[in-house]
């Protein structure tokens, strides 16, 4: 993947564009309404202990969405009494509603959950994310309710396609004060062909998991030089010391905000780090 950059009024245009054609497409689509949580039954949390996928044929529509359910004994609970199984905020993720002033909607990962107090939860990825969610959801929790009632009213997420990967998704999103943040989706070091890069070497999985992330800025419109910070989990957080020459390079000067989390085993056994990016095209 090439390691492009997009900056200044362009940056802004691009990134714009994708939430007003979101806005459009919404609005020729009111007949068609969005899948809830990718289809995934949300009673199924609280019955079956686990994400469940829904049957195709068992929809049910409630608050402008159309949920999916396994059975039609778990569909009949969800007509009974939607607000008892339906994720909280509308199945936007859990952790962008927390936000305080960054507070946005963003995309969830329907296997990223929680129940807290009788009550689902959902998060973007089930990363950094969701630990940092279940070490102190009920203080997340009493900021979200706070904010929701404005946060409802800003645009949906708007997901960046190719060639950032599709799960997790790299989304644009409207932040409550009206600024606009890239979320740039967890980036792992393989290349285009899907082929691990840098078995053993942590500079060469750096330069793969940079050009990634450049990919996926320029998807958005957005550049280097406009990263707010980077959540980095690698397995060896002292090794990085040795390579702030790349990190530099990829991910724009040390942010106060940015995270490195020692992560022991990555989401696969070659991978020595994996990032997530947030920017703010100006």
């Amino acid at each position: 993947m090439g390691n492009a950059s997009i900056g200044g009024l362009h940056g802004t245009v691009v990134l714009l564009g994708l939430l007003a054609a979101s806005l459009a497409a919404t609005s020729a689509r009111a007949d068609d309404l969005d899948l809830s949580i990718s289809g995934y039954d949300p009673v199924a949390y609280f019955t079956d202990g686990r994400p469940v996928q829904g049957k195709p044929d068992l929809d049910y529509v409630w608050h402008r969405l159309r949920w999916r359910f396994a059975s039609t004994d778990h569909r009949d609970l969800f007509i009974k009494d939607p607000q008892r199984y339906a994720p909280q905020y509308d199945g936007y993720c859990a952790m962008g509603a927390a936000a305080d002033s960054d507070a946005h909607k963003d995309t969830v990962d329907p296997l990223a959950w929680t129940i807290v107090d009788g009550k689902l939860y959902l998060v973007h990825d089930g990363t950094y994310w969701l630990g940092k969610w279940r070490d102190h959801a009920k203080d997340y929790i009493k900021r979200a309710d706070a904010d929701w009632q404005t946060l409802e009213t800003l645009p949906d997420p708007v997901v960046v396609g190719p060639p950032c990967a599709a799960s997790p998704p790299t989304t644009a999103v409207v932040l409550r004060d009206g600024r606009h943040w890239l979320m740039v989706g967890v980036q792992v070091p393989r290349d285009e062909a899907g082929k691990v890069v840098g078995k053993g070497d942590l500079r060469a999985q750096i330069e793969q998991v940079g050009k990634n992330v450049g990919a996926c800025l320029q998807a958005g419109g957005a550049a280097v030089k406009d990263v707010v910070f980077t959540i980095n989990e690698v397995t060896s957080p002292d090794a990085l010391k040795n390579d702030t020459d790349l990190l530099v390079r990829y991910f724009g000067p040390p942010s106060p905000m940015s995270t490195t989390v020692r992560t022991p085993q990555l989401s696969d056994p070659d991978y020595l780090l994996q990032v997530q990016a947030v920017a703010a095209p100006k």
